[in-house]
């Protein structure tokens, strides 16, 4: 039987809440990822892309990964991985500096290979980089041919329906944006990109998403993950092992989602009295704590939460204040208008407006249900995102002195 280990999205670098120790603890994910793949002693480890955060990961961050790989390497444990659209450069990627270690490869349109320790049940293994916007229609997803007798599973980093919600990034139609363009139909899709573990079957064809190895945003709730995949006898199987399966101390790092509804005549105490209740029996200073003001503008300050979480020593806080002040406005207005329907207003004055894709997917963005209880900085990392792919789709990768 010849066993993979599929990992994705460890978004190596990541400095979330704009904290060391998060930098960390995305690197220590990926680490907890290599010891699933040593302890299973799997055949080898397919990565489907934004194995860092950045096009230009610091080096201590590209440091941490080649240690990753160099364990690999030690336990005789291939690594193969494609590009991702976070980490997505012009010209020379990032996989063909780190495949230089003998045991890495780029994954491509012509199979690799892998079979068991005997060469029995072997795999074709295929690549697709994640592919930027303005080329997504003419790309060409034709595959070099698979042996009759091999299990083939194609890479790819992309947001598919009906995996991913067509909200999240504007999702491609599965069959009619991949399955209808290959010039064959693989056994597996093995994808990345969507931080959800989740599978769907397709005209035979199994398409699945391991999730990411650490939580990269207050948004995500499910478990960071890697799928087990068992080839045998012409077919395979997927087995989730979460991420805290590996067994290393605090990783993945809990988060506590703290939602503080101010009334009047609250204080600091009660904003005290919510981040003991959300955090239970966890220690604090273990823990990434997320508060949300919001109800009546009383006189804490978000500096105020800011210095009593320093008190407990959280580890990565976090405050956002979502109040509102109340305030008084001299106009007048139509009263028929006003009980109109909200959303209808907002999308006649919008249309009247040339806005471009980026910007009109911003309004979706905030405008999106799916977004409302999300915290704000989590809304800005998302279209922080979508600025930098669609910057680069247009202008290129900047040098480092442009930066």
């Amino acid at each position: 039987m010849t066993t993979l280990l599929h990992v994705s999205d460890t978004h190596l670098g990541n400095r979330q809440y704009r904290s060391d120790v998060r930098r960390a603890d995305f690197a220590d994910g990926f680490d907890a990822a290599i010891d699933i793949a040593t302890e299973e002693a799997v055949d080898a480890v397919i990565h489907t892309g934004d194995l860092f955060d950045d096009p230009s990961p610091s080096v201590p961050t590209v440091n941490r990964c080649l240690d990753a790989v160099r364990r690999l390497a030690e336990a005789d444990i291939p690594f193969y991985a494609i590009v991702g659209n976070h980490e997505r450069k012009r010209e020379e990627q990032w996989m063909d500096i780190v495949k230089r270690f003998g045991n890495t490869a780029r994954l491509t349109k012509t199979p690799t290979v892998v079979t068991d320790a005997d060469g029995d049940d072997p795999v074709s293994l295929y690549g697709i980089d994640a592919v930027r916007s303005p080329e997504w229609e003419t790309a060409d997803f034709a595959l070099d041919d698979c042996p009759d007798d091999h299990v083939s599973l194609l890479c790819m980093h992309e947001l598919l329906e009906p995996l991913v919600p067509p909200h999240r990034g504007n999702p491609y139609d599965l069959e009619s944006g991949v399955l209808d363009r290959l010039n064959f139909l693989p056994d597996g899709l093995a994808l990345g990109d969507f931080h959800s573990t989740c599978q769907t079957e397709t005209r035979g064809v199994t398409a699945f998403y391991p999730g990411a190895t650490e939580r990269c945003s207050v948004a995500e709730t499910g478990t960071p993950s890697v799928y087990l995949i068992e080839v045998e006898e012409g077919d395979f199987t997927l087995t989730t092992r979460t991420i805290e399966s590996a067994g290393r101390e605090n990783v993945p790092r809990e988060f506590a989602v703290v939602n503080v509804a101010f009334e009047a005549g609250h204080g600091i105490e009660f904003v005290e009295e919510r981040v003991l209740e959300e955090a239970g029996t966890n220690a604090l200073e273990e823990l990434v704590v997320v508060v949300r003001l919001r109800g009546a503008d009383v006189s804490v300050t978000a500096s105020d939460v800011h210095d009593l979480l320093a008190d407990y020593d959280v580890a990565v806080p976090h405050v956002s204040d979502k109040r509102v002040a109340e305030a008084e406005f001299d106009f007048e207005f139509d009263e028929g208008e006003a009980e109109a329907d909200i959303d209808r207003l907002l999308d006649d004055a919008v249309g009247e407006i040339d806005l471009s894709a980026i910007t009109a997917g911003a309004d979706d963005l905030v405008r999106s249900p799916e977004w409302e209880d999300v915290d704000v900085d989590d809304i800005r990392e998302e279209m922080n995102a979508r600025i930098r792919t669609a910057q680069t789709e247009t202008f290129g990768e900047a040098t480092i002195e442009e930066r």
